[in-house]
């Protein structure tokens, strides 16, 4: 356990000195880029690594945090309610969890292929229904939005790049803990015995279904704190952040680094980014 604190005490000293020894504008939207995508891609983790649930609709819950937060920080621009935007992850959690909560008693119901399909179903439904509600979606053109509108903290606006870099690296430092944490738990670890076996899962008491729900809804929260990352940071959400491209790039990031480690998906999101970026 001691090894695993001083991993993650190692992670918070390098993420802290990374702006100072990389200090072009380009390593910096690379780096949060980077740390946006690990968040993303250790929640996509804990349904294909953790439990075995191949989905191909992840980025719904990602996109559509993005969207709602898009909108929220219009709102703290014009005046509507106060809201500090350090916190706006967590409005993107909470979207992410509710839609979560929603389609996902709908998709776990089957596992294996038959969930695959729904999953890419429910994810093409949600890309198709954002092109018919332009009022909220925007569009083709997407949501544009501005992150210096909300509160200040300390005297924070996220104005310069290296602010939103630290708010980035701060969430992605919490949000990884936090998965890791999860693996350590009851839920967690039936979540493996449902992968390797859920009849014997099933025999010893366990419902399958409802672990695989339950682990569901906590992968749609952390993926929508990606979404939200990903609003600030772009300033612009678009229908691409829900669509199929966006669901298999995660797929990939978390393939790319390994499914049967907890850290292979970090790598594979460095990995990945880096090429897609650089």
């Amino acid at each position: 356990m001691n090894k695993h604190w001083l991993a993650w005490f190692v992670a918070a000293i390098l993420a802290a000195i990374l702006p100072l020894m990389f200090k072009q504008s380009f390593a910096l939207s690379l780096f949060c880029q980077m740390g946006i995508n690990i968040i993303f891609a250790l929640s996509y983790n804990m349904l294909l690594g953790q439990t075995g649930m191949l989905s191909f609709g992840h980025a719904v819950y990602f996109g559509l945090a993005a969207y709602f937060c898009a909108h929220a920080l219009n709102a703290m621009g014009q005046g509507a309610f106060s809201f500090p935007v350090t916190l706006v992850p967590l409005i993107g959690g909470a979207i992410g969890l509710l839609f979560g909560v929603i389609l996902g008693y709908i998709t776990t119901k089957r596992s294996g292929t038959p969930f695959a399909m729904i999953s890419l179903g429910i994810g093409e439904l949600v890309a198709a229904g954002s092109q018919m509600f332009p009022d909220f979606f925007g569009g083709e053109a997407g949501i544009s939005t501005n992150r210096v509108a909300g509160t200040k903290a300390f005297g924070i606006s996220y104005g310069p790049q290296i602010e939103v870099y630290y708010l980035i690296a701060a969430w992605a430092l919490l949000s990884a803990i936090a998965m890791y944490a999860f693996t350590k738990t009851p839920l967690g670890r039936m979540a493996n015995a449902v992968r390797d076996n859920a009849e014997r899962a099933q025999f010893v008491g366990y419902d399958p279904q409802r672990v695989r729900y339950l682990v569901f809804i906590i992968a749609s929260f952390f993926a929508g704190i990606a979404g939200a990352l990903s609003a600030i940071n772009f300033e612009i959400v678009t229908v691409e952040n829900v669509g199929l491209a966006a669901s298999g790039f995660v797929l990939f990031m978390a393939f790319m680094g390994g499914t049967g480690s907890f850290y292979g998906p970090v790598i594979g999101a460095i990995l990945v980014t880096f090429l897609q970026v650089a």
